[in-house]
This record gives structure tokens, C-alpha cells and sequence, in this order.
């Protein structure tokens, strides 16, 4: 009855490893598929302009975007909610994001952890 029961233990145990490394798998497959770029950031009179395209396979999920000037002790961050499907170009309209006159980095990152950097 005891070796029964270990037997019973050991199976679900080593399924449950199995089927959790299937989901990480998955996932990794997912977020490798994810791919975004920021093509253009411009700033015109009070509205700041990102020009975002996926080139990959999946619907990307952007959380956030970041503004870093010159000197890289300033950084702003943003929070996005924007989804973009595979192919697509999208242009983000922001009015409370002013970009530096001064060289500046414009980073925006995915839900999966994916990021897109873009030098102005």
C-alpha cells in the first residue's frame, strides 16, 4: 500500500514538472516572437509623438515607456495600456511628455519584458 502510494506521489509530482516546463517553454516562445520598434519621437508644440511598429509574430502589450536625457540621471517613466498586433504601425500622441532639446533615450516595454530603445 505504502509503494503504491509513493508511486502515485512520484507520477503527479514528475507531471506537474513536466506540465510547468511546457508553460515556461511557451512562454519563452511567446516572448521571443515579440518584437517592437520605435521608428520616430518627435515633439510638436505641447504633444510628443512615438511612432511604434511591430515587426513580430504576436500582439504586443505596452505597460510602459520611459524618457532618459543625456545624462542618464534623469529618467521619466510613463504607464501605456496600448495593444499593437503583428504588422501594424502605431503612433502614440502624448501631451504630458515634453522630449528634452538635448540628446534623450525613449525606451518602451512590453508585457512579456520586451523593449524597444530609440536615440533622439
Amino acid at each position: 500500500m505504502v509503494v503504491m502510494l509513493s508511486l502515485v506521489l512520484i507520477v503527479l509530482i514528475v507531471d506537474n514538472i513536466v506540465l510547468w516546463d511546457y508553460q515556461m517553454n511557451q512562454l519563452d516562445w511567446e516572448r521571443i516572437q515579440e518584437k517592437i520598434e520605435i521608428t520616430a519621437a518627435v515633439s510638436e508644440d505641447t504633444v510628443s509623438l512615438f511612432t511604434i511598429q511591430n515587426i513580430g509574430s504576436q500582439t504586443a502589450h505596452l505597460i510602459s515607456l520611459w524618457i532618459l536625457d543625456n545624462s542618464i540621471t534623469n529618467h521619466q517613466r510613463y504607464d501605456l495600456n496600448t495593444f499593437i498586433n503583428a504588422g501594424d504601425t502605431f503612433q502614440l500622441a502624448r501631451s504630458d511628455i515634453i522630449l528634452p532639446g538635448t540628446p534623450y533615450i525613449v525606451k518602451i516595454v512590453t508585457e512579456k519584458g520586451n523593449a524597444a530603445v530609440y536615440t533622439g
